[in-house]
């Protein structure tokens, strides 16, 4: 019963893991769309500069690393059984 509970907080860590991950990578797309259209079109659209950025695709690096890890320890804890 307690292996069933890290389970179910593993998945959960990984699932708030990946969102996070998929958020601030589209956000990161985004901003880079944008900015090509200032480039291209010559708009006054505001977007995050070059530091912003890095920061942006830091956390989203460190969230998918933080949602592999909690994936790997779900599977080392009960290697027999297929997780999704």
């Amino acid at each position: 019963m307690a292996n069933q509970q890290k389970n179910s907080e593993h998945t959960l860590g990984a699932r708030i893991a990946i969102v996070v991950a998929t958020a601030l990578f589209s956000l990161y797309v985004i901003n880079m769309l944008i900015g090509k259209a200032n480039i291209v079109y010559e708009w006054e659209i505001f977007h995050i500069g070059d530091v912003g950025e890095f920061l942006i695709m830091f956390v989203a690096s460190i969230a998918f690393i933080v949602a592999a890890l909690f994936k790997e320890a779900d599977w080392k804890s009960n290697p027999d059984t297929k997780n999704n």
